[in-house]
């Protein structure tokens, strides 16, 4: 730190009521204080900065000169406090934010926005990915993303459940038997996500089955998994909520209800417990939107 900067304050009070007992005062400080460390700055600087007798102070060309220089800096830090605390209380800037984009459509549109309207200062940059990005080396704040974290250093706060069941189209059930048991899905096509691969482990009460799939296509998006299934091209794992819709009207037939697919938690990830004001305003946003939907989701699955 430049060593002239913590005497500036005083040189200031000093200039300003050309008096060093008024600005001891003014400072909370002890005259013979103030008066040595305006020496010491002035031995420092190689000149006087003010004329004293015994009845006056006044400012000489040097210090004329060093106190525009100081009025400046202190401004220039006063705005800086103040932009701060403003921040403080209206946090502003970008969040950058990676995630998958058919998660986004299923289970969160209409959240950017509604979080927009709150905190109006806030941009949000958003990137649909389906690669797993390094939140400390890559252009990110936070990752919305399942599965277990790269690196333990990050943090994740769990937002959500997937719960995906078995199923197909009643056009593909013309061509192939219904399934008995979770081997037999091993002679239908099935829809694969790529994320998660061909092996699905399904699970009724304590029992587990891994069934290794034949997909007949592979696809980034449960989006597309749900337009294939719908489509008769495969067996599809998908969220009960998301299906229930097109079960009721006969578009899709669930198999083997009494198993269920893996549960697949989804999280929200920043680099460490310290982040920016911002970025922690989004996570405690996203984590009391997604703790209402859980609150909801309970309340129908009870009713």
């Amino acid at each position: 730190m430049n060593p002239l900067l913590p005497d500036m304050p005083l040189f200031v009070e000093v200039a300003k009521h050309k008096s060093f007992s008024k600005a001891a005062e003014a400072l909370d400080l002890g005259v013979s204080t103030v008066s040595r460390r305006i020496r010491h700055l002035e031995k420092k600087l190689g000149h006087p900065l003010f004329f004293r007798d015994t009845h006056s102070v006044s400012i000489t060309d040097a210090g004329e000169l060093l106190l525009e220089h100081c009025k400046f800096i202190m401004s220039t830090a006063d705005n800086a406090l103040e932009s701060l605390s403003r921040n403080m209380l209206q946090p502003s800037g970008r969040v950058r934010i990676s995630m998958y984009a058919d998660v986004y459509y299923e289970i969160m549109q209409g959240i950017f926005s509604a979080f927009l309207d709150e905190w109006p200062g806030i941009h949000l940059n958003v990137h649909f990915s389906e690669d797993s990005p390094d939140i400390l080396s890559e252009p990110y704040d936070v990752l919305l993303r399942q599965g277990p974290l790269p690196d333990s250093s990050l943090v994740a706060k769990k937002l959500f459940t997937i719960s995906p069941a078995v199923y197909a189209s009643p056009n593909l059930l013309e061509k192939y038997p219904i399934p008995v048991t979770p081997q037999d899905l091993c002679n239908m096509p099935c829809i694969a996500l790529s994320r998660f691969g061909r092996v699905w482990e399904l699970r009724h009460a304590d029992k587990i089955s891994v069934v290794y799939t034949t997909p007949r296509f592979t696809v980034s998006s449960a989006l597309l998994v749900q337009e294939f299934v719908l489509g008769g091209h495969g067996v599809g794992l998908l969220r009960e909520d998301v299906a229930a819709s097109h079960e009721e009207n006969g578009q899709l037939v669930r198999l083997l209800p009494q198993w269920k697919g893996p549960e697949h938690d989804l999280f929200i990830i920043v680099g460490g417990s310290k982040v920016p004001r911002r970025i922690q305003v989004f996570v405690d946003y996203m984590s009391k939107h997604f703790a209402f939907m859980n609150r909801r989701r309970k309340s129908h699955h009870q009713t």
